[in-house]
């Protein structure tokens, strides 16, 4: 990238749904290199993880609910910031909470920081090939889920007056991270979705997933960091040349906006197995013998009685 997290000092930025599980690491991206970082979220809460941490403490979080402000009081939060990025959106089966979550909330945001003139624009979208899974296998809902979407990446583009060069969507397939696995939303851990992205970055892999169609297709694409999504968005919104102005559509294109490590979940897990066969080895190797011997003097003592 022609431009680090480093150039933040100076720079205002808005992160809509800073509180969240993509939004708080943005913060955080941002808040370390010295942006100046505001959090609007339906909660305004510190996540967890970040309450006894410095860089949360450089953060503005504010609680808003862009379904149910008026455009005053959303003005009023977002200020004049130099770059917003968006990291709202919306899971589950009911496809009006689907359509406000990921398209109306999100295009609220955007009026917003249109009317304060904002300069760039980062939003989290979905994979195209994720979308082209609608039609014929996935459930009649997730329809409303991919108009959101698509309604708000229309805003976002408007906000930033129709000029690409000063908006970046970043569509992730499957974003990974953290410490803890769940359902709603699905979530897998750090370590295991890390073996996952290197397993299916595979060569092997990739020209499988080229050739197969809708969810299999997409099943066979590797996930992405959490911190690789947040790091990409937080560079568009600082200026880097890396990012800004492009789509990031899959977990390649958007590791390649960042100076996130390779994945390498696999390789350790490897190693740890290798480490753990290598000790069960060293053990047997001591102790079998020993055991062996001791049936042995019981089989004698036995037989001399």
């Amino acid at each position: 990238m022609s431009s680090s997290l480093g150039d933040g000092p100076g720079l205002k930025v808005v992160v809509l749904g800073g509180s969240g599980f993509v939004g708080s690491r943005v913060c955080k991206a941002l808040a370390e290199s010295g942006a100046s970082v505001t959090s609007l979220s339906k909660s305004g809460n510190v996540p967890a993880y970040g309450k006894d941490e410095d860089w949360a403490k450089e953060v503005s979080w504010i609680s808003l609910d862009l379904l149910s402000a008026t455009d005053d009081t959303i003005d009023a939060a977002m200020g004049e910031p130099d770059a917003v990025v968006c990291a709202v959106g919306a899971i589950g089966t009911d496809p009006s909470v689907l359509l406000k979550g990921n398209g109306e909330a999100n295009v609220a945001g955007f009026e917003s920081a249109k009317r304060a003139g904002v300069k760039r624009i980062s939003y989290v979208s979905v994979s195209d090939e994720v979308a082209d899974c609608q039609e014929n296998w996935l459930p009649e809902f997730f329809e409303s889920y991919f108009q959101g979407k698509q309604m708000a990446e229309a805003a976002a583009l408007d906000a930033v007056e129709g000029d690409s060069t000063r908006l970046c969507v970043v569509r992730p397939t499957f974003i990974y991270g953290g410490d803890s696995f769940g359902l709603l939303p699905p979530r897998v851990t750090f370590e295991y979705g890390s073996g996952i992205e290197e397993l299916l970055s595979l060569g092997i892999f990739k020209s499988l997933a080229d050739i197969t169609p809708g969810l299999i297709k997409v099943a066979l694409r590797p996930p992405v960091s959490v911190d690789s999504v947040a790091a990409a968005c937080a560079s568009a919104a600082l200026g880097s040349e890396g990012a800004i102005g492009k789509t990031l559509d899959g977990a390649a294109s958007i590791n390649a906006a960042t100076d996130q490590p390779t994945a390498t979940g696999l390789t350790e897990a490897i190693a740890w197995t290798k480490e753990k066969i290598g000790e069960l080895y060293g053990w047997a190797k001591s102790e079998v013998p020993k055991a062996l011997e001791k049936a042995q003097e019981t089989i004698e003592k036995t037989q001399s009685q």
